[in-house]
């Protein structure tokens, strides 16, 4: 439980087994390649570098991932093919160069045929579209094309229902010119009408028609019928679906699982160009440099050297934090906020303790935990999560048995369904609940000055850690002294040493405040204000009354859910309780999760976390759907 020392590696090798040496580097996946492209700046380095033609490489590669990503997910479309969460991943086969770019070919070949399917399935939608149109004028009866007809003018469309024929005409009447008005159809909302008059009248009735909000149809003929054409299109909607069917049928369900290990064969080149991107080689070497943690070992080979040496103090070393399988998970919560320096103290396993309890306590229900840590379960069980992978899933896990322990001790289980006997009823003794989180606040707080003294110690600053530190303890411990009488009740000869520890580290940090500073003034004016932090220290305490009130606000909602169900019935209250303890779980387990990190990044590492490590990024396969065999 710790930050692992780091060894720095050089490797120099011939340039034909530049690949090899990579491709086992890959395999074993905890060595971290450096970048070493900074050389280029120099123009003594820059012709070893051919970062330009990797580029290119890395480029055709990204495409040809586009393009395989694509295909998965036009087979997944075509045939439902869903996979499952829980479903454990296929074994990584690695391939050839001919047979990957032979499996490459199938994939354009489904890309294509996907086009084809779409563009097919676009026509039927717009030929339906067409039909639909055409239907309500199945009984118009005229088969010549309508444009060929040069002085008679056939006008298409429809009107508004609530209009009678006897108002068209009407209004058509005042034009005075010759026309004949035919009502081929109706519907609920519209008139389908055929007006036939000269060409030369085509204007003005469409004009005079606009009063009516004539809507125009333009129908095109080609010596047939409208029944004709309906017919036509019916015909063709059908090759069409043929051809849909026989093209779907060429695209096979199991070429899936082939194209995922392709993807990741590439993912793969792809990843290994990168890492060539950022080494030096010349015509018939190369060199490179990195860190593995301590302890790993890279076989020296009669192809290539390898030189080893310890870090160093100036060495921009990545870190690589190494805790057990229960800490491990937490990681991921401090790695948010920043990864440690190499210099600092690992918080994991302490903060872990914390987060725990925290979380518990915010969601304080044994039914809830239960549920978390059931189905975290089942999801790491099904899904066979490797070492570092699923870190929620599991942490979700372990707050969810602190939660059953809450839930018991505050006697909730999905609310007030069964009848636990409590040790604090939360919504009776609010008080004490107030008290046990505010408690757990000024533990917490103390924990991370402590943590701030042990590293203070650590670098050999014991003057810091007594001045900045002790002095602190001995202040905030006598005021807490002088306050728990005023709330709680006399606590006896505790008030009296209260007072003398507060008067003792107030003067100590008054003198020891501004001891960086040369002024005698500017020392003691120094000090007098940094007591002002006290301010920020019983601030930081009352931040944790958050855990009081996540706590009142998960066992009301449950059981206002409780109490709902009752109201509607036995039946109906199935539906009620699943769904409103589902919400109230999910709401606050995403409570709990977010106010438990807070409570860490703000209060906790406040006190003594510096962070600003690199994080140690192993050169090593990054599957996407498959499983990487490990072979060392």
């Amino acid at each position: 439980m710790s930050i692992a020392k780091m060894n720095k590696v050089t490797i120099i090798g011939t340039k034909d087994k530049e690949e090899e040496i990579l491709k086992k580097l890959m395999k074993q996946g905890f060595f971290q390649i450096e970048d070493m492209s900074h050389l280029v700046e120099d123009e003594e380095f820059k012709e070893i570098f051919n970062k330009e033609e990797k580029n290119d490489e890395i480029s055709k590669i990204n495409q040809k991932l586009v393009k395989i990503e694509k295909a998965i997910s036009n087979i997944r479309k075509y045939y439902k093919v869903k996979k499952s969460m829980f479903a454990e991943k296929e074994i990584y086969k690695e391939l050839s160069e001919k047979i990957a770019e032979s499996s490459f070919f199938d994939v354009e070949k489904v890309n294509t045929l996907s086009e084809t399917i779409e563009e097919n399935k676009t026509k039927i939608e717009e030929l339906e579209t067409l039909k639909k149109e055409l239907e309500p004028w199945v009984s118009f009866s005229i088969s010549t094309n309508l444009k060929d007809i040069n002085y008679i003018k056939i006008i298409l469309g429809t009107i508004d229902l609530k209009y009678k024929k006897e108002q068209i005409e009407n209004i058509l009447d005042k034009e005075k010119v010759d026309y004949s008005i035919n009502v081929i159809n109706k519907d609920k909302a519209k008139m389908y009408v055929a007006i036939t008059t000269k060409s030369e009248n085509a204007t003005q009735i469409k004009r005079a028609l606009r009063q009516l909000k004539f809507d125009e149809k333009n129908i095109e003929l080609e010596n047939e019928t409208i029944e004709e054409k309906i017919e036509k299109i019916k015909n063709y909607i059908t090759e069409l679906e043929k051809q849909i069917q026989s093209d779907t049928e060429k695209i096979k369900p199991e070429q899936i699982k082939i194209f995922e290990n392709l993807y990741d064969y590439y993912l793969s080149r792809r990843d290994l160009r990168i890492a060539q991107r950022n080494i030096v080689t010349t015509k018939n070497t190369f060199y490179l440099e990195g860190w593995m943690p301590e302890g790993c070992k890279i076989e020296n080979n009669k192809e290539f050297i390898i030189k080893v040496r310890e870090e160093q103090e100036n060495d921009d070393v990545p870190v690589l934090v190494k805790n057990n399988k229960i800490v491990e998970p937490f990681q991921s919560i401090t790695n948010m906020y920043s990864v440690p320096n190499k210099h600092e103290l690992d918080p994991n396993p302490i903060m872990s303790i914390f987060y725990i309890i925290f979380f518990g306590l915010m969601l304080s229900d044994a039914g809830y935990g239960l549920l978390l840590t059931l189905g975290c379960l089942f999801m790491i069980k099904k899904k066979k999560y490797a070492r570092g992978e699923g870190n929620l899933i599991k942490l979700l896990a372990y707050c969810g048995v602190s939660a059953i322990a809450w839930g018991l001790f505050f006697g909730s289980c999905f609310g007030n369904i069964f009848p636990l006997k409590a040790v604090i009823d939360p919504l009776k003794d609010v008080m004490p609940l107030m008290g046990l989180a505010l408690l757990f606040g000024i533990i917490h707080i103390y924990v991370g000055m402590f943590m701030k003294l042990i590293q203070l110690i650590k670098e050999k600053k014991v003057l810091d850690a007594i001045f900045d530190v002790v002095l602190w303890y001995l202040l905030l411990t006598g005021v807490f002294l002088l306050v728990i009488p005023i709330v709680a009740g006399d606590i006896g000869i505790w008030s009296e040493i209260g007072k003398y520890l507060a008067i003792v580290g107030a003067i100590g940090l008054v003198l020891t405040g501004g001891r960086h500073e040369k002024n005698i003034i500017k020392k003691i004016i120094k000090g007098i204000t940094g007591l002002y932090d006290i301010t920020g220290y019983f601030s930081d305490v009352l931040s944790y009354s958050r855990l009081m009130a996540l706590c009142l606000s998960t066992g009301v909602i449950a059981q206002v859910v409780n109490l709902l169900a009752e109201l509607v019935g036995p039946v109906p209250a199935i539906f009620v309780g699943i769904i409103g303890h589902g919400f109230n779980l999910a709401n606050s387990a995403l409570g709990s999760y977010v106010h438990t990190s807070r409570l860490q990044y703000v209060e906790f590492f406040g006190k003594f976390y510096e962070g600003g490590g690199k994080e140690f990024t192993p050169f090593k396969y990054k599957n996407k759907y498959t499983k990487f065999k490990e072979e060392f």
